[in-house]
């Protein structure tokens, strides 16, 4: 069954005020091997602190970085240990490394951190990313340097063609994620995104590929948004896409700057959704009370008082705040088994929400 506008949407559980401000949001339940009660929401806030709240504690610090305000956070288990392991971004530019509540190490990458992610290869192995406001992506592991690139200086050697003005060198956003090459063949790569239009594929820190987009880019995430009506669409322009490409394939969405969301479809970049506003936040979103045969939803946030949910290219739901949502992720909150929606507001306020179907 198709999912159609009114049948679903979020309802709020409960909220919090905090006395801080909330930059960045995620949740889990670090340090310990074997969870046995609910996930925390973990908030990195600007005076350099990590706090955990759930509804049924007050909000509490988690730790302290020593350091300026946090820009990332990363739960994964860096050690082996089988415990969530926390990578702590700031904008000293100092990336922290906590496990077991201590701090494991500190990598003092010389400016301000805009981004972390976990890069996973096909064998299993893993990196640290994290990407900085001078255009500078750095990988490493818990005490290994590995490559170092500044995608700001890739960006500029490339944009002389027909890109005019001065542009932000931060960057803007990372994905790791793993695409079919031109053959067929699983390929792990980052994609990276500055203040230029430019959408970069990095490979062990080198560029191997680079796309221009209609837009800055902020935000992307991967997943399964097309069906064959969607892809339709696409292959009247695509002599590419003709015949060759297959709807379990990826795709990567971007949100743009200019307030379109824009879709990836094999390496190359189309106008899907027009939000109306600049876009800052793309997450995917699969309730498990989608049909396997149903697309990805994407939730998207931005400029705006609002919170806004597609599938197939449509809106399907709506969430109206009270400020803009600065902060969003997923996870399973109050432990049932589904993905809540956490949002931090520049209000300094939490509101967390569940996906139900309208009966």
């Amino acid at each position: 069954m198709k999912t159609q506008a009114g049948e679903h949407q979020f309802h709020k559980l409960w909220y919090r005020k905090l006395y801080d401000s909330i930059n960045f949001l995620a949740v889990g339940k670090p340090f310990l091997e074997e969870l046995s009660e609910e996930n925390d929401i973990l908030i990195g806030t600007t005076a350099g602190r990590v706090l955990i709240l759930n509804e049924t504690k007050p909000v509490e610090g988690l730790l302290e970085t020593k350091g300026g305000s946090i820009q990332s956070i990363k739960l994964h288990d860096l050690t082996g240990f089988g415990a969530l392991d926390l990578a702590v971004g700031d904008c000293d530019g100092v990336v922290t490394l906590f496990s077991r509540q201590q701090i494991l190490s500190k990598r003092d990458l010389g400016s301000a951190i805009t981004d972390i992610t976990i890069h996973s290869d096909l064998l299993g192995g893993c990196e640290i990313i994290a990407g900085d406001i001078n255009g500078t992506v750095t990988s490493f592991q818990q005490h290994d340097a590995l490559w170092k690139i500044n995608i700001a200086e890739e960006s500029a050697k490339l944009a002389t063609l027909g890109l005019k003005g001065r542009r932000s060198p931060s960057i803007r956003c990372m994905l790791s994620t793993t695409l079919k090459d031109r053959f067929g063949m699983n390929m792990a790569c980052l994609l990276v995104c500055d203040g230029w239009p430019l959408v970069h594929f990095i490979q062990t820190g080198v560029r191997i590929q680079t796309l221009r987009s209609p837009s800055v880019i902020h935000s992307m995430c991967t997943g399964n948004f097309l069906d064959s009506e969607g892809l339709g669409r696409f292959l009247h322009s695509s002599k590419r896409l003709a015949g060759s490409y297959k709807l379990d394939s990826q795709q990567v969405l971007l949100a743009g700057q200019d307030g379109y969301i824009y879709i990836m479809v094999n390496f190359e970049i189309f106008q899907w959704v027009k939000v109306g506003f600049c876009l800052s936040s793309l997450i995917k979103f699969r309730p498990s009370t989608l049909d396997n045969n149903e697309t990805d939803m994407v939730i998207c946030t931005g400029h705006s008082n609002e919170v806004l949910i597609f599938q197939n290219g449509a809106q399907i739901s709506h969430i109206r705040t009270s400020d803009w949502p600065h902060a969003i992720t997923l996870g399973d909150v109050n432990a049932d088994g589904q993905d809540e929606l956490v949002l931090g507001l520049l209000d300094q306020t939490i509101e967390v929400y569940q996906w139900t179907i309208k009966k």
